[in-house]
């Protein structure tokens, strides 16, 4: 078989079972791939280049270790995001950083989206965001790219750094997504009713970031117009809503506490 940096996991996969032990002892990151349940979601979503960003590792090594078990290698495609270009990042002083460190707020379950949002809009030109996480946030990497953002990811041991800043100093800051509220108790309560005999449950609460993403983005894929997806999670996902509005459905939720939010997903 074929494959090149755009090629899916799941086709590896489906060619030779044993890529899975080869992909999984490059580095601890891919051992997720052992778990069955892990496997069926993440791989269908993921290319071998996605899967090198989500290593830290480079899309060559991956293709090496993959050609070393047979499969024959069709290109080596830049390791470029298709989300933008790392311009105005790559050469910058200390003094012009500001430093975001996310995985308090990510600890205590709560969704830094607003804190970024909100560094981002009182960035002063010629500045740039640091993002401190443990995962790169190729959510906010696709959302502010569009809006005129250019990005650098660098990875140190256990820690993965996303840096921001506006492309020459052009992106207005008023152009950033706002803080989107869909909780709607009464509403969702209406909802509840109205696909009490076609709707499909899942639980996302305990599964890592951006694993919850994932699954609700690969699950709406098997719904019927007619179904919903009703879905247990910590809170109200932003990054999602950007994803269901391109897919073209609807999300409402309902509060229950500080850890637990329903949601209900369907089609406009």
């Amino acid at each position: 078989m074929k494959i090149n940096s755009n090629t899916k996991i799941s086709e590896i996969i489906k060619e030779n079972e044993g890529a899975i032990d080869t992909i999984a002892t490059i580095n601890k990151h891919f051992k997720k791939l052992n778990n069955p349940i892990l496997r069926k979601v993440l791989a269908p979503r993921v290319t071998i280049a996605d899967a090198a960003k989500i290593g830290g590792v480079s899309v060559e090594l991956l293709l090496d270790r993959l050609s070393s078990i047979g499969f024959e290698i069709a290109e080596i495609s830049s390791n470029e995001s298709q989300y933008g270009s790392s311009q105005n990042v790559n050469h910058f002083e200390e003094k012009d950083i500001i430093e975001f460190d996310a995985r308090p707020e990510l600890e205590k379950g709560v969704d830094p989206f607003k804190s970024i949002m909100r560094e981002l809009k009182s960035l002063p030109d010629g500045k740039i965001l640091k993002i401190i996480n443990t995962f790169e946030p190729l959510p906010l990497i696709k959302i502010l790219s569009e809006k005129g953002y250019a990005y650098k990811v660098e990875r140190e041991n256990d820690l993965v750094y996303t840096y921001f800043t506006k492309i020459n100093g052009e992106a207005p800051s008023n152009d950033l997504p706002q803080e989107v509220i869909e909780d709607d108790p009464e509403l969702f309560n209406s909802l509840e009713k109205r696909f009490k005999d076609k709707i499909k449950e899942i639980d996302v609460r305990q599964l890592e970031m951006p694993l919850p993403m994932v699954t609700i983005l690969q699950e709406i894929e098997t719904l019927n117009p007619e179904e919903a997806l009703y879905v247990h999670h910590k809170r109200i996902p932003q990054f999602l809503l950007s994803e269901l509005e391109q897919r073209g459905y609807n999300l409402v939720g309902k509060k229950i506490d500080e850890a637990n939010t329903k949601l209900i997903i369907f089609k406009k």
